[in-house]
Formats: C-alpha cells, structure tokens, sequence
C-alpha cells in the first residue's frame, strides 16, 4: 500500500515513481510476453511511421495471460484504489515500445484532453501506472514531466474538428492533432522544471491523466519498453459520444477489478 506521503507526493506533483517493485523474473516474464505481442496481429498493434516498427499495443489484458494478471496486482490495483478512492476497471492498459534507434517521438499531450472529449470519460478520476521493462536512461526516451502542471485540468481547449474524427489512430501516432504547442509549455513550464522519469527496470510509475507529459525519439541503442494500465473510477462511467474509440483503446467494461492471489508469475 502507498503510504499517506506518497500519497501527498503524487498529490502535489502529479506523479510518483517507486524503484524495484517487480524483480528480474518478473520483468523477464513480461518482456517474453511483449515479444509475442508484438508479433501477433491484432488491431490494437500500432506502428511508427515506417509501417514496420511497433509502436504500441493495446488492449493487452484481454489477449495477454501475465498482462490479465498484471491488472489485478495488489502493487497496482491497491494503489490505484488509494489514489482513486474508489473501486476500479482497467481504461486502457497498454505497451509503448520505443524501440531501440528507431522509437519515435510522443508530443507533449495530456491524456484526459483526450478521454474527455473523445471517450465521454466526465472527470479525471483516473490514474496511469506503468512499469518499465527496461532501464529508462537520458538517452533512449525517457518519460518527460512538467510536475504541478495537473492542478489546473485541461490546459489547452479542444478542438471541434479533431473531437469528431473516427480516426483513433492517429490519438497513437508521433503527430498528435491534440498536442501542447510552444506558448501553451511556455505557460506550463514558467514555475515548474521539466522533469525526466528515468529508473531501473521493475520500477512503478503513477501519473496524473493531466499532467503534461511526453517523450523524446530514442537515439540509444537500447530501447525503453514500458507496460500502462490505466485504471478509471468504476463511478467514472463515460458518457455517449458520435464515435467511440475501440474497446481496446477505451473500455466501457465497469466491472471492478479483484485482486489476484499470488504475484505476477502464479
């Protein structure tokens, strides 16, 4: 369980990183299972734009048998349950690749522009949490925050234009038609650091739905895999919206999530 100054910590600054919390053969367990992820078609498998590059998956709790027990985790669902105060069913749960050399760009964004407006999601009682199946280094793209800068909600207005459009992928692409523009960062960065998310593998990350984030393309010749779940209120019911993303991009199955016995390899 988080303590009540992790609590505060994720509180004020909108993330909250906590180091080792799944061993070595746990991380092995789950980057063999990405492996076979990535080569199993599926709609949710997305790619660069050199159309061969994974990029991400999605809806991995529902086709992987490790991320189907990853979900329901004490180290995640717990937490999230704090955080949220509130029961919880998986929004999203996800893998962003970032592959070595060739892993692209994530634009400054925040997730709930997003949920909110395209998938009916009414307020941001939400949480991302991610462990990183590898290092997160300077070099291969780390996650980048600007901490504090959840407090307002949602920074930049959206945009009728891009809220109707059926196209879900390009929410997943380097180009993000919902992305923070160089004023907008200027403001949210004017009392707050850019900050980077860097860790060992086996790392958990928490992070706010509107805290802006994104990350830069990896020049290393590692890559920095990372497993999301994101865990909505089950009183956080979305609304009807014209056209709703895939149920592997944004879940409208509000069974709250038990836990599991045992850990991740049972």
């Amino acid at each position: 369980m988080l303590t009540e100054s992790q609590i505060s910590q994720y509180r004020s600054e909108g993330f909250l990183l906590l180091d080792d919390v799944f061993d070595a053969d746990d991380i092995a367990a789950l980057r063999r299972e990405v492996t076979d992820l990535y080569a199993t078609e599926h709609p949710g498998r997305i790619f660069e734009e050199d159309g061969t590059t994974v990029r991400g998956i999605h809806g991995c709790h529902t086709t992987g048998a490790l991320f189907s027990r990853l979900v329901r985790l004490p180290q995640l669902l717990c937490a999230a349950e704090a955080l949220l105060e509130s029961k919880v069913h998986v929004f999203q749960c996800k893998v962003n690749a970032k592959q070595a050399l060739r892993g692209e760009v994530w634009q400054w964004h925040q997730d709930y522009s997003v949920w909110g407006n395209k998938d009916g999601m009414p307020e941001p009682r939400a949480v991302n949490v991610a462990v990183l199946l590898d290092d997160a280094t300077e070099h291969n793209g780390p996650l980048l925050v600007v901490p504090g800068s959840h407090r307002n909600g949602e920074i930049a207005p959206w945009h009728p234009e891009t809220a109707g459009t059926s196209q879900w992928e390009a929410d997943l692409s380097s180009k993000l038609k919902f992305a923070l523009d160089a004023e907008q960062m200027a403001k949210v960065t004017a009392d707050s650091e850019i900050r980077s998310v860097v860790g060992r593998a086996g790392s958990l990350l928490f992070f706010d739905p509107c805290i802006a984030h994104g990350s830069g393309a990896n020049m290393s010749p590692t890559s920095r895999t990372m497993a999301f779940v994101s865990y909505n209120s089950v009183d956080n019911e979305l609304r009807d919206v014209p056209h709703p993303r895939p149920e592997f991009v944004a879940s409208r199955d509000y069974r709250p999530l038990e836990l599991v016995d045992g850990g991740l390899i049972a």
